[in-house]
């Protein structure tokens, strides 16, 4: 039904000549639109994909999608912004329907302080998108999309950036609380509930932030609840085991920086959390760990861009969970160690994307991949973009994983897929 109506609302707001792709400029004296009023823009989007990204049993998914977007301005230093979207994942099964309200804020700039109340992406970290301090906003890591940043969900928040001698001191209030969908493996006998924190009102997020120096830095800090999950066993029946997902609170300092030197970019960013678990003593909640990602890019010719990053992860007083006697207690502090990349103490790693554009930048191709030492575990994904028009645009990748079953990207090769998605933006 949702995706009936933002069809509807589709065609009231796109003429048919626009739908052609060969939409005329309108005449000088018309009024504007209500679309060109409120700025509604938004995509049609159809894809394939040879597997899901939950893990779960079945191949050949045929999905589609209808994401809209709406950002009036109906006054000189304040606006709205409206991005949703209604998509079935599987074209084969009626169920497979679902919708979001990705952001739904109001922003406003008065003088040196900028407000922005509501549904927002906040996103921190100068990284490759590999990034310690981004903790703030949920994402749905089972999404079939091409793009990383559509997988991103807003937060119910209250911010406000004051601007004084070249700095931005950030304030965040997040008084709601929604957690990472992540990929978890489903076994018979085994039941998986979510519990999510009652009580989210105390939480808040602080940063100090330099832009348009010769390095651009920032330091913050996070105290909330954790968007990914810890695992923990709830009873154990006759027939099998109740496992329940709990979202236990963190504390997270940061920094990044960045700066050019040449032709070089170079990036650093890192974090220490601080969990429940300070001493390391409790399987179902994950150690404290700190996080590193150091590295740059250079872009070689007019178009070939090499992205490299160092990465390092230290897990605070590790214990492994195959010490574990109790062979139950031990299955599921392992799914733990996975979902949380607490397999090993200490770990060292390499990402690298390699991108580059041909026919006019109409054609974009990139290879991404990340892999970690301690178990040798990988993930490479290659993707290329055609745009076939400056409407239509042809997407085509594969992720693949590899690595043992108890590695953090091994864990996840049945998420191996090959896809493809033709999107028309209007």
């Amino acid at each position: 039904m949702r995706l009936g109506c933002l069809a509807s609302l589709l065609a009231i707001l796109v003429s048919p000549a626009v739908v052609s792709g060969q939409a005329p400029p309108p005449p000088t004296d018309a009024p504007p639109t209500l679309a060109q009023r409120i700025g509604i823009t938004g995509s049609l989007r159809g894809g394939y994909w040879s597997s899901s990204r939950n893990l779960e049993e079945g191949e050949h998914f045929a999905g589609s999608a209808l994401w809209l977007k709406a950002a009036p301005k109906p006054w000189p230093k304040a606006s709205l912004l409206i991005e949703g979207w209604v998509r079935n994942q599987d074209l084969f099964h009626e169920d497979a329907t679902d919708g979001a309200l990705r952001e739904a804020y109001f922003d406003a700039s008065l003088r040196d302080l900028d407000l922005r109340i509501g549904k927002q992406l906040i996103v921190w970290g100068r990284a490759d998108r590999i990034n310690p301090t981004d903790n703030l906003t949920p994402r749905d890591f089972t999404l079939l999309v091409p793009e990383d940043d559509d997988q991103r969900l807003g937060a119910v928040a209250a911010k406000a950036t004051y601007y004084v001698g070249g700095v931005a001191l950030t304030g965040i209030w997040l008084p709601h609380f929604d957690p990472h969908t992540i990929p978890i493996g489903r076994r018979s006998g085994v039941t998986i509930r979510e519990r999510l924190p009652q009580n989210t009102l105390a939480q808040g997020a602080a940063r100090i932030e330099q832009t348009g120096k010769a390095v651009d830095w920032s330091l913050s800090y996070y105290d909330g609840f954790d968007l990914f999950p810890d695992i923990a066993l709830d009873q154990v029946r006759d027939s099998g085991e109740d496992l329940v997902l709990r979202h236990h609170r963190i504390r997270v300092i940061g920094a990044d920086a960045a700066t050019t030197v040449g032709r070089y970019g170079l990036r650093a960013e890192a974090a220490y959390t601080f969990t429940e678990d300070s001493r390391g003593a409790d399987p179902r909640v994950k150690n404290p760990f700190f996080s590193l990602v150091a590295g740059g890019d250079r872009t070689f010719f007019e178009y070939l861009n090499v992205n490299l990053q160092y990465l390092f992860h230290y897990v605070v007083r590790h214990r492994s969970p195959s010490e574990i006697l109790d062979p139950v207690e031990r299955s599921v502090a392992i799914e733990q160690a996975g979902i949380s990349n607490q397999f090993d103490r200490v770990q060292h790693g390499l990402s690298l994307r390699v991108s580059h554009k041909w026919l006019n930048e109409t054609l974009e191709g990139e290879v991404a991949a990340v892999v970690l030492f301690a178990r040798l575990d990988y993930v490479v994904r290659p993707k290329l973009l055609y745009a076939l028009t400056d409407r239509w645009k042809l997407t085509v990748g594969a992720d693949i994983f590899r690595g043992e079953p108890q590695s953090f990207l091994g864990r996840l090769r049945d998420n191996s897929t090959a896809y493809a998605e033709l999107r028309w933006s209007f």
